[in-house]
């Protein structure tokens, strides 16, 4: 009967220090106790959007999150009491280690097992041959659990089905984030609705839109009489933000609103809402 915790990280930044987000599911006798996902404010609130395009993930999600000292604490004791197990764990044990070494902390032995090199498959071929299901690949707490459940069959014996592995078409880290151009950029304000929240303002796109693609929602703005730029300025009045969203665009809005500047966010849900 296995007792043993599961775990998975997120980082902002190809430095292994910048822990976004863990996730951490605990098993005892082969079944699932308890389940947690914890954002992490990486240091200086960095993201790279390449990171930030793989798990959606970014400056504006962490910015009041606490950094990973100060939440070490209270997962010390499970991540050094329990082995661990995760895919791929060098990564996950490496950042570990590195966020520790960063923030001056005193670094313990980890125990580990790692799914990856007990089969050579990737963890969304390793739950197709196990038939488990996968939410929401690269949401640390939503791999996690994989990983936990793809461990409790692997050591009851149960042997993956190569079979049963799906063939999925390679995606870029940036699709959805093509740049809007052409006559989406110039302004029409000789449309009906002048009184629509988005006539005649400025209005920036940034990350991928999950229910409705950029061009799309870029026509829609346009015929409402918005003046569609690609990059945020002082002068930006509405700002949609998808996932992977630019760090260095988050990160403008800040400073703009902090010096005076009223720049709205909208995320997807919201700018639906608009447009309804």
């Amino acid at each position: 009967m296995l007792t043993f915790i599961a775990i998975d990280i997120e980082t902002a930044t190809p430095n292994p220090a910048s822990i976004c987000q863990i996730g951490i599911v605990k098993v005892q006798n082969s079944t699932i106790v308890s389940k947690h996902s914890i954002l992490i404010q990486p240091p200086q609130n960095e993201y790279s959007a390449r990171n930030s395009c793989i798990h959606g993930i970014h400056a504006l999600m962490t910015k009041d999150k606490p950094y990973f000292h100060e939440i070490w604490e209270t997962i010390k004791e499970d991540l050094t009491k329990y082995t661990l197990v995760a895919h791929n764990a060098s990564f996950d044990i490496s950042s570990l280690k590195a966020a520790l070494t960063h923030y001056n902390i005193h670094t313990p032995e980890f125990n580990y097992h790692c799914t990856y090199n007990l089969t050579n498959l990737k963890l969304t071929e390793l739950c197709d041959a196990l038939e488990i299901g996968l939410e929401n690949h690269h949401n640390a707490l939503s791999d996690a659990q994989a990983c936990a459940e793809a461990y409790i069959k692997l050591k009851s014996g149960i042997k993956p089905n190569h079979k049963l592995i799906k063939i999925r078409k390679a995606e870029s880290n940036f699709a959805g984030h093509e740049r809007i151009k052409g006559d989406l950029l110039q302004p029409d304000l000789d449309c009906e609705d002048k009184n629509h929240p988005f006539y005649n303002k400025k209005i920036v796109f940034t990350g991928v839109l999950d229910k409705i693609t950029r061009d799309d929602a870029a026509k829609f703005v346009k015929a409402k009489g918005a003046d569609i730029d690609t990059g945020i300025s002082k002068r930006t009045d509405f700002v949609i933000v998808g996932h992977g969203a630019g760090p260095s665009k988050l990160k403008k809005i800040e400073e703009y609103n902090a010096s005076g500047s009223n720049i709205i966010i909208l995320n997807e849900d919201d700018f639906l809402t608009f447009i309804a």
